[in-house]
């Protein structure tokens, strides 16, 4: 059995080895087809939804970071291979992107700029994460461009001034749409890149 190339090997909060290679590569990649399916489902309702109220685009929000929250705990608690900063990061997060997720749809009342902040700390503290789980593998260049839009679409949120609704929604449709098409790549890179190196 050829032993994994470096390229796979690398990813922070995996231990090295064949075996944990292997467990890295399915925990990444199914992580990654997840949130390009969630992504992309939920920017493809936002911006096709023009219209939209606050109260819709605040359950759609609140549902993407309740679901993107539940799938981090999950991660964090069941995925094998992890080391214990890889579980509690994963769980931290995945807890904080569950509360977020019921406040903004318990709230959906909440003030414009009261939303725009919750989704742009939420969007930073996840891309952060993102790029703290990328480590130093070789095959991390997409990894760290989803962590940097997630970034750049939380700072967004912060600190450009929210106009009204639309402007929300034609913010936060186009960066998860951007989310989900590189997590779609970043999943198609992984595999193939498994594939050459035997695992």
């Amino acid at each position: 059995m050829s032993t994994p190339t470096p390229d796979l090997q690398g990813f922070a909060f995996y231990g090295e080895g064949h075996e944990n290679s292997k467990q890295a590569v399915k925990v990444i990649q199914t992580g990654l087809w997840i949130g390009a399916v969630l992504a992309g489902l939920f920017g493809g309702m936002i911006l096709a939804w023009p219209g939209a109220t606050l109260l819709v685009i605040a359950v759609l929000l609140g549902l993407y970071f309740l679901i993107r929250g539940l799938v981090r705990l999950v991660v964090g608690i069941f995925a094998p291979g992890l080391t214990a900063g890889g579980r509690v990061l994963s769980i931290v997060l995945g807890i904080l992107l569950i509360v977020v997720g019921i406040f903004t749809m318990r709230n959906p009342g909440t003030s414009l700029e009261l939303l725009g902040i919750l989704i742009g700390l939420s969007w930073i503290l996840d891309g952060i994460a993102t790029l703290i789980e990328s480590g130093r593998a070789a095959s991390r260049g997409f990894a760290i461009f989803a962590g940097i839009i997630g970034i750049v679409a939380g700072i967004v949120m912060l600190f450009v001034p929210l106009g009204g609704v639309a402007v929300l929604t034609m913010v936060a449709g186009i960066f998860l749409i951007a989310l989900a098409i590189i997590q779609v790549i970043g999943a198609i890179v992984i595999g193939v890149q498994a594939k050459k190196a035997g695992i």
